[in-house]
């Protein structure tokens, strides 16, 4: 009998690396992960509460492909009041089911195969995996620690050819938390504006920055949020912004996110969404307009408690000789150098999770720029944060190489009690 044989493009997709890590975490007992992005917190009881009336009250019928009218509304008034971007709820503004699928249809929308679109690199796993799915060719950026893993413009510029389609931004970024400024964004959008290619920026983690990172609402005093690039003048027409309410609102399981982008974008982002799944849960989306226009106490709660935990990472790590960080300026990751203890990135995080029951993502699930980095995330149980971080550096010095120093030059200008 001969097997129908499994597509080569799909064969050829990588699988997410942090998938691995959660398959060997569920056969080690009392393992302290600090692998999962998800904040502990889970939706404010007004957002619940928005969610069942709509249920109640029948809201559970197809909606339009580029979600209810109120969520749009909802969406335009809070990216107006929040980041300072004017979009059209009636043309402008997608629902959609996640930030992944939104990514996924704003590269097939600008995409033709062979296109390259530059991933700067450590980068979140599905990046390269989405535009390899659209035909693609994903082209990586080394983020470097001497700029505290943020974007710059000149490599971004020097990786263009006559191929290149678009680039991918994140900021807050994961996996590293680095908050690129507003000044280098204006720089990165008149690369882009030169040179005729697209912006998709990835905001997700937009509300959860520690400290004044050039924005308009930091300047005015209130709550401080990452700068877009789409704020930037004449990039309205150049950028998909790629949102979610997973983080801001602790709402991951409910998959409820939105695109941003010109008429001509969205008109072509919903016809495909169309295609793959009609309309979007018409629940979440009753409640994601309680969430966008309702009190935003519990995301400057949660901001709080990032900032707090963030301190426990940052003062761990800074009393241990064996390891190295940028501070992470925003979202809630923390992207460690292990190379002072001499081992790849996937042999530390085995042998952590062996011997001291402590799960880290090893950085090669984010790109080849990721080796000799672990991403550990700080979302979780603050106690259990601390114990991890605890036996993280206990290993770390136990398995220490002496003829690695810690003081690289790549490090020297970087304060690292942030």
């Amino acid at each position: 009998m001969t097997m129908p044989r499994i597509a080569d493009h799909a064969l050829s997709i990588p699988r997410s690396g942090i998938r691995d890590v959660f398959d060997r975490v569920e056969s080690i007992p009392d393992v302290i992960s600090l692998c999962v992005g998800e904040p502990s917190a889970t939706a404010a009881p007004h957002v619940v509460e928005a969610a069942c009336r709509s249920i109640r009250e029948g809201h559970t019928k197809y909606t339009n492909v580029l979600g209810i009218e109120p969520f749009r509304k909802a969406v335009a008034d809070y990216s107006a009041r929040v980041k300072g971007l004017r979009y059209s709820p009636e043309t402008e503004i997608q629902a959609v089911d996640g930030a992944t699928i939104g990514l996924y249809l704003a590269l097939k929308t600008v995409l033709d195969p062979g296109d390259e679109v530059i991933i700067p690199s450590p980068f979140f796993t599905s990046y390269d995996a989405e535009v390899l799915m659209c035909g693609g060719v994903p082209v990586t950026v080394a983020l470097r620690p001497g700029n505290r893993m943020r974007l710059d413009a000149r490599d971004i510029e020097a990786a263009i050819t006559p191929r290149t389609k678009a680039v991918i931004i994140n900021s807050p970024g994961n996996p590293s938390g680095a908050v690129t400024p507003a000044d280098e964004l204006a720089r990165i959008a008149d690369v882009c504006k030169r040179h005729g290619i697209w912006a998709i920026s990835d905001e997700v983690y937009h509300p959860f920055v520690f400290g004044d990172c050039g924005t308009d609402a930091a300047a005015a005093g209130d709550d401080p949020m990452a700068p877009s690039i789409a704020a930037v003048p004449g990039m309205h027409d150049h950028t998909i912004v790629v949102e979610s309410l997973s983080k801001t609102f602790a709402m991951t399981g409910w998959r409820i996110g939105y695109l941003l982008g010109s008429e001509r974008i969205i008109e072509q982002t919903s016809k495909l969404a169309e295609l793959m799944h009609s309309s979007v849960n018409s629940t979440a989306q009753y409640a994601a307009v309680a969430a966008l226009d309702g009190p935003q106490d519990q995301v400057a709660a949660m901001r709080e408690e990032y900032r707090a935990k963030r301190q426990i990472v940052v003062d761990g790590l800074h009393r241990c000789l064996a390891l190295r960080m940028v501070p992470p300026q925003g979202a809630f990751y923390a992207f460690v150098d292990v190379r002072g203890t001499g081992m790849s990135a996937d042999r530390f995080s085995r042998m952590l999770l062996d011997e001291e029951h402590v799960a880290v993502v090893p950085g090669t699930a984010f790109g080849e720029a990721g080796e000799g980095f672990v991403r550990l995330s700080y979302a979780g149980d603050a106690d259990e944060l601390r114990e991890g971080v605890r036996r993280l550096c206990a290993f770390a010095e136990r398995h220490a190489d002496p003829a690695l120093s810690r003081h690289t030059p790549e490090y020297h200008h970087i304060v690292r009690m942030a």
